[in-house]
């Protein structure tokens, strides 16, 4: 997964990430945003579903809410339901979108690193 990090013009944290997974940008920058605890949070699920000694996780934001599996995630906008449109597919092409958990995994310890920068200049 490729990502990009800057600053707006206030100078909060976006993240930019490719258009296949660019809801993840939107969802570290607007749901997750500098919350160290919560990356930490996320970091240490993911640590124990690559480890075997978790099974599924699910995590619910403000915006979007994530469901882990053994070596993947998806990313799921809060409030859609998918199911019961005549276009359900292509509602569920734009509200879920997933990555495997070493990419996850990659970009929130990128993120954080980001973050905690950003959190000491402002």
């Amino acid at each position: 997964m490729d990502f990009q990090f800057q600053t707006d013009i206030t100078g909060l944290p976006i993240a930019k990430c490719d258009i296949e997974c660019e809801a993840f940008g939107d969802w570290l920058s607007h749901d997750l945003s500098v919350d160290q605890g919560q990356i930490d949070e996320l970091l240490e699920k993911i640590d124990q579903l690559l480890n075997k000694k978790l099974i599924q996780y699910t995590f619910i934001g403000k915006i979007y809410h994530l469901v882990f599996e053994s070596d993947e995630v998806e990313l799921i906008l809060n409030n859609s339901d998918v199911s019961s449109s005549e276009f359900s597919e292509q509602i569920s092409d734009q509200q879920i979108t997933g990555c495997g958990l070493i990419d996850l995994q990659n970009l929130l310890l990128e993120w954080k690193s980001f973050t905690s920068l950003k959190g000491r200049i402002l």
